[in-house]
């Protein structure tokens, strides 16, 4: 797995989510350096590599290799957003991993779900992707990117109104569609597994995000932690990736607490 390192204390692996890579927790780094050895990982095949498979058994068997080598020097802390809080999260479930404390914002895989709530995830999923797998499927896989980004803020415009050089990044990952939207692997998530985790994790959404991820968000908290997922006022899914000052805070504060 490709990454990066930058600071002192103990791991903090940083997993990205879908159309971005390792680079959007550079901003980040200036804020946690100071109390972290800061490990901001790649995820296969958003590099434009061409190595082998790609969905949340692969990328969870990838870092359940890096932190099975990171810990053998100091503990080990993960935070996970969006896809790579899924990939996370089936990282826990597939293997009992060493580390100290993990923070997911906002998965998405409905694996863990009760048939109710599936029904409710299923109809804001629908109304998210419709549009996407649209332009995806006639070609247009900017306006495919465009509508993800959209849809992940719950704001319409949104892609539009972030920096250049977000959008700039987001586009350059448009070939990870093809894998994002037809994916083949079947992840070990599901009410059981998660329900088995003795690592200490904490779960957080924002206060404006859509509904998909708010379900799973709080269902995964209330397996793992017997508790309601953190809300963080007035942000929504794309609070890591929007602000980095403020995402790094909430990490630090919650890495420093116990479970």
């Amino acid at each position: 797995m490709k990454y990066t390192r930058q600071g002192a204390g103990e791991y903090l692996v940083l997993v990205h989510g879908a159309l971005t890579d390792g680079s959007m927790w550079h901003s980040h780094v200036a804020y946690l350096a100071s109390d972290f050895d800061v490990v901001s990982v790649t995820l296969r095949h958003f590099d434009g590599d061409d190595a082998d498979g790609f969905g949340l058994n692969t990328h969870a068997q990838d870092l359940i290799g890096l932190v099975t080598d990171l810990v053998i020097e100091k503990p080990v802390n993960i935070v996970g957003w969006s896809y790579g809080a899924d990939a996370v999260l089936n990282a826990l479930v597939k293997q009992d991993l060493p580390v100290s404390k993990v923070l997911l914002y906002e998965p998405g895989y409905p694996g863990c779900l009760s048939e109710s709530e599936l029904s409710s995830w299923q109809s804001d999923a629908s109304a998210m992707f419709d549009p996407v797998f649209s332009e995806f499927n006639g070609g247009n896989l900017e306006l495919a990117v465009e509508y993800l980004i959209d849809g992940s803020a719950n704001k319409q415009g949104y892609f539009r109104s972030q920096p250049e050089a977000i959008r700039k990044l987001q586009l350059a990952k448009r070939h990870t569609l093809a894998h994002q939207l037809n994916q083949k692997e079947h992840p070990l998530i599901n009410i059981d597994s998660v329900s088995t985790v003795k690592t200490p994790v904490v779960l957080g959404y924002g206060e404006h995000t859509r509904d998909l991820f708010k379900l799973v968000t709080d269902r995964t908290s209330k397996l793992l932690n017997k508790t309601e997922a953190n809300s963080v006022f007035g942000e929504s899914h794309m609070f890591p990736q929007e602000k980095p000052e403020k995402f790094s805070r909430f990490i630090t504060n919650i890495l420093s607490t116990q479970v």
